[in-house]
């Protein structure tokens, strides 16, 4: 709103603002805690790949346009990735017992093995980051996991077309 030549904004535009601001910053924040994660982990999956391999292994056996719908991508696309998963070893393709023209996606062995060993490199990772924090930071920490875990439910349950 102008008045007398300035302009003023309202409380709500300024927590608009702030809103916009705050998401801004955890969304960078948790890219960044991500992206070193990937870097020291030693492996040099990409995160398509770690993302399939890990819903693959939370869905069983599944057809790869359910995958990728799972994922949020295209079935061209989630092939793309699965084909370089089945390259690697890390899935398996079985026959989709409901239609014998159909495979399945399952993970393998060695697809189990590589997800168990980035999980507990992360977790290594993260614990002696946690450990350079203060007492304090810690216990901050550990009262925001049940608060971003929430947020992470409501985004898994939104719907798609509405987060860009």
């Amino acid at each position: 709103m102008v008045q007398g030549g300035t302009v003023r904004t309202t409380v709500e535009e300024d927590q608009q603002a702030g809103a916009v601001e705050e998401a801004s910053d955890l969304r960078v924040a948790l890219l960044r805690i991500q992206r070193q994660l990937r870097t020291r982990s030693g492996s040099d999956i990409t995160p398509s790949q770690s993302s399939a391999l890990s819903r693959i292994e939370q869905s069983g056996p599944v057809r790869l346009g359910s995958l990728a719908e799972l994922e949020g991508t295209t079935a061209a696309t989630m092939s793309r990735v699965i084909d370089s998963l089945a390259d690697r070893q890390l899935i398996e393709r079985v026959p989709d017992p409901d239609d014998g023209r159909a495979s399945l996606v399952c993970l393998s062995p060695q697809g189990g093995a590589l997800l168990h060993g980035l999980r507990a490199r992360y977790t290594e990772v993260l614990r002696g980051a946690l450990a350079g924090l203060s007492d304090d930071e810690q216990r901050l920490v550990r009262q925001a996991i049940p608060v971003l875990e929430r947020l992470s439910d409501l985004l898994q349950s939104s719907d798609r077309t509405t987060v860009p």
